[in-house]
């Protein structure tokens, strides 16, 4: 589940758990569109513990960022793994849901 450990006006920080997948992303959906549609509108997410994200994560994650970005919002994650970072890289979403100037090594080690 996601676990909110920062909330400031319309800026939520909330934690991923070590499994974003299909067993536990209907959860997340469910809890992070509620935090939008209270009125969130610049949700960060600390991936730090994140062990696994599969596609049904990637869709989620994707699917906020498409509801936030109307509302003059954003998503922003961090705190992801070099593996995970890189996964981002390959699908084009690094940039556009983690922070762009945070260190982010491709595959193979390249930028």
């Amino acid at each position: 589940m996601l676990h909110v450990t920062d909330r400031a006006g319309d800026h939520v920080t909330a934690r991923l758990p070590e499994d974003v997948d299909l067993d536990s992303t209907p959860g997340l959906r469910a809890v992070g569109d509620r935090m939008i549609d209270e009125g969130c509108r610049h949700l960060t997410l600390d991936a730090s513990r994140v062990v696994t994200l599969d596609s049904t994560g990637i869709t989620a994650l994707i699917a906020w960022y498409q509801r936030l970005v109307p509302l003059d919002g954003s998503l922003k994650v961090t705190g992801l793994s070099d593996h995970l970072s890189a996964l981002l890289v390959r699908l084009g979403l690094h940039g556009v849901i983690t922070e762009p100037d945070a260190p982010v090594t491709g595959p193979a080690g390249s930028v």
